[in-house]
Order: C-alpha cells, then sequence, then structure tokens
C-alpha cells in the first residue's frame, strides 16, 4: 500500500510539474471564438501572409464579382506593361450594351457607338462592378473574352491554385452570359476557396498596392447620354457611405452577388500599423438585408482589433535554436497574437513556402514562420517565372577572327 501511494505522489508531481508546459501549448494555439455569420470566412495579415482567423477556409465557394480581382489584376498588368493604355479607346457590342439595360446584370449605361476609355471602364468595374466593362476590358487585352479565361486560368495555376473554378470574366452564371462570354458549363460560376481568394488579393496586393487608390473612391462620375452621371461604390464600408465607422477606415476591394454566391465581399484597411484582409463569403441574413455582408465585415475587423496585437516577437540581429540549429534573425519578426499573450511561447520552424521572416543559417538565408499561431498561415507561393537560360556560343567574335587572321598571316610571312 504505501508502494502504492509513492507511486501515486510521484506521478501526481509529474503533472503538476509539467501543468505550465500544456499550459503555453494551449495558450500558444488558442485564439478568441467568432460566430462568423457567413458560409466561410478568413482575416489575414496582407504583409505577412498570417491567418488571423478562418472559417470553412478549404471549402469551395460560388464568388460572384470578386472574380473580378482577377480579372483587373490582368487589366492592370496589361497597362504596366504598355499592351494597352488608359486613353484607349473601346465600344461596346450589341450583347455587352443590352446587358446594362437589366439592373441585375451591370449597372452602369453603356450605348453600342460610343467610344469610352480604358481608365472609365476600369473604374467602373472596380467602383460599381460594371460587367461589361469588365468585359470590354478582357476583349481589349485578350482578344476574346475565351482567350481571357484562359489566361486567369493559367495565371491562378502559376499561384499554386489547381482546382479553380473560372468560366467567365464577370462572375455572372453562363446562363446569364452570350455564349462568347464564357467557357464551360452553360450554367456554370466560378468558384474559389476562401484560401484561393487569400492567395488571389496577397498577390495582386503585393504586385499592384496602387490598386487601392481605384478601390476607396467613393464615387464613381461616367458619362451617360449627354451628361456626367455619379454612382455610388458598391463597397458602403468606405468613408461617407452608409456603413462607414470612424476607425475602421476601409479602403477596398471587391464586392460580389449571385444567387448561388449569395452576398459576399474581401475588404482591405490599415491596422496596427499593417494591413488586414477580410473575407467574407455568402453573409447569412434577411433576403432583403442589403448590409449583412458589410456587418458580417465590421464585425470580424473589430473581433482582430478587440483579440489581438500586432507585435514584434523577434528582434533584428537576435538568436533562436530551432531543433538544436541556431538562426540568426536578419529580419524583426511581426506577430498577430491574442492580446497579454506571452510571446515567449511562440515557437518557430522553417518556412515550406514564400512566407515568413528572413534569418541566416551556415551562411544561407532561410524563410522562418511562426508554428503555433491558431490559424496558420496563407498557402501562398511566388509565381512560377521561368528563367531564359542563354546558350554559350562556340562563335568567335570579329575581333578575335581579325586577330586570328594576322596571327596566321604573322606566322606565314616569318
Amino acid at each position: 500500500m504505501k508502494k502504492f501511494f509513492k507511486k501515486l505522489t510521484l506521478i501526481m508531481s509529474l503533472i503538476i510539474l509539467t501543468l505550465p508546459l500544456f499550459a503555453s501549448t494551449v495558450q500558444a494555439d488558442s485564439q478568441p471564438s467568432l460566430d462568423l455569420n457567413a458560409t466561410a470566412g478568413m482575416a489575414f495579415d496582407e504583409n505577412s501572409g498570417q491567418v488571423i482567423y478562418s472559417k470553412n477556409a478549404n471549402q469551395k465557394v460560388a464568388i460572384g464579382s470578386i472574380t473580378k480581382i482577377i480579372t483587373l489584376y490582368l487589366v492592370t498588368k496589361a497597362l504596366k506593361e504598355g499592351k494597352i493604355t488608359e486613353q484607349d479607346t473601346l465600344q461596346p457590342t450589341q450583347a455587352q450594351a443590352d446587358m446594362t439595360k437589366d439592373n441585375e446584370l451591370t449597372n452602369v449605361k453603356l450605348d453600342v457607338g460610343r467610344s469610352y476609355t480604358v481608365k472609365q471602364l476600369y473604374e467602373a468595374a472596380w467602383i460599381v462592378s460594371s460587367n461589361s466593362a469588365a468585359m470590354m476590358l478582357a476583349d481589349k487585352v485578350a482578344g476574346s473574352q475565351q482567350a481571357f479565361v484562359k489566361m486567369m486560368r493559367k495565371t491562378l495555376k502559376n499561384w499554386g491554385i489547381k482546382d479553380a473554378e473560372i468560366n467567365n470574366v464577370s462572375g455572372l452564371n453562363n446562363s446569364d452570359l452570350d455564349s462568347s462570354m464564357y467557357l464551360g458549363n452553360a450554367d456554370g460560376e466560378n468558384k474559389l476557396s476562401t484560401n484561393d481568394i487569400g492567395v488571389i488579393v496577397k498577390h495582386v496586393l503585393d504586385q499592384y498596392p496602387e490598386i487601392l487608390k481605384t478601390t476607396s473612391m467613393a464615387k464613381l462620375d461616367f458619362p451617360a447620354d449627354n451628361e456626367t452621371k455619379t454612382y455610388n461604390s458598391l463597397n458602403l464600408l468606405l468613408k461617407g457611405q452608409r456603413d462607414y465607422q470612424a476607425g475602421y477606415e476601409f479602403d477596398g476591394l471587391k464586392t460580389g452577388t449571385t444567387k448561388q454566391a449569395g452576398e459576399s465581399f474581401v475588404g482591405t484597411l490599415p491596422m496596427n500599423g499593417t494591413r488586414v484582409v477580410t473575407i467574407v463569403m455568402n453573409a447569412q441574413g434577411e433576403s432583403n438585408d442589403a448590409d449583412k455582408r458589410f456587418r458580417s465585415t465590421q464585425k470580424l475587423a473589430h473581433y482582430v482589433k478587440d483579440n489581438f496585437e500586432y507585435k514584434e516577437t523577434l528582434k533584428k540581429g537576435s538568436e533562436i535554436t530551432i531543433n538544436k540549429k541556431k538562426y540568426e534573425i536578419n529580419q524583426s519578426s511581426y506577430i498577430w497574437v491574442p492580446k497579454n499573450f506571452n510571446v515567449e511561447n511562440l515557437s518557430y520552424n522553417e518556412s515550406s513556402n514564400d512566407l515568413g521572416f528572413t534569418a541566416k543559417r551556415n551562411k544561407q538565408t532561410v524563410k522562418l514562420i511562426a508554428a503555433n499561431t491558431a490559424s496558420g498561415y496563407l498557402p501562398f507561393k511566388k509565381a512560377d517565372v521561368k528563367k531564359v537560360i542563354h546558350k554559350k556560343t562556340s562563335q568567335k567574335s570579329w575581333w578575335d577572327q581579325i586577330v586570328e587572321f594576322f596571327n596566321h598571316l604573322w606566322k606565314r610571312l616569318f
């Protein structure tokens, strides 16, 4: 009996001694709860790719006009590369103009025979989600919308998104479109997961952050008939709009609405010296509630601001040990952690993708990430860029040939 009590005392002592270890592990992995009224959602840090909150992140859902983030990325790319200019003028086809007569399909009136600049159409597609404007831009860049869809698919594959369903450039259901406006089944609709959308947004804003100058515009002035008509942005969280809240300065990015997609929104806003991206897919609520996606977005933004801190966890020049290997920190580490969280409880690993902060191990530069944050990081990879290999040529230069000629001549003469 005495031996039994001795063993019991030993076991209890071990449990008491290891409690701090278990507590720190739970603390590192835990996060405050959030009941997000949406099918799927996410909040992540645009700079680091750290996910602060996620719900059903791998579930593929209809995305509606969130599609235009990809479309307008490729238009922006064409502008930056000089393939098109903002002053180029375009005219809508009869089908594209006819769509603008149906408020459920597009909202900015376009007239056959009238010319519009690329800049006007670009702003209309971003600010008020004009489907016909997006189609005209796609035709300009790729020659046809079907060719443009192939460009979209290729871009996503280069970003590591292998199972995207992209059938058209606008995000409408294919059944609403002329057969020349889509690929795939006649009733197909564009679908992505929240993780996919996060990866796309990070690529787009990493490469072209100036897009936010357009998406932050609360008004669009657009020529209509013999006057200029002013449209309100569909993003109701912008300053001056009805759902704006001081201290939450949203400056983008894109709404999405179809019967399949419901009401969705991708938002961007500066917060705590960095930039947070919010994603709300298929916000739940009454069908006549036009603000539910924005209230869900506000709820998500408040959740981040109220419960988390963006803290420096490792200073540049410091050293850490991971699996008995020493790393010198080249770049300070900033991570979102729950408020009052002890950052010394964080653990780190080498990054398996292109995210993280840089460090050196045995003179080699590597990237590190925090291993035990609650929601991890986006599955982000940089675009595959094919390197051009210049083959060495055995052909001699003209100067070498002249020198060789005179050497031979010298030897023959002397």
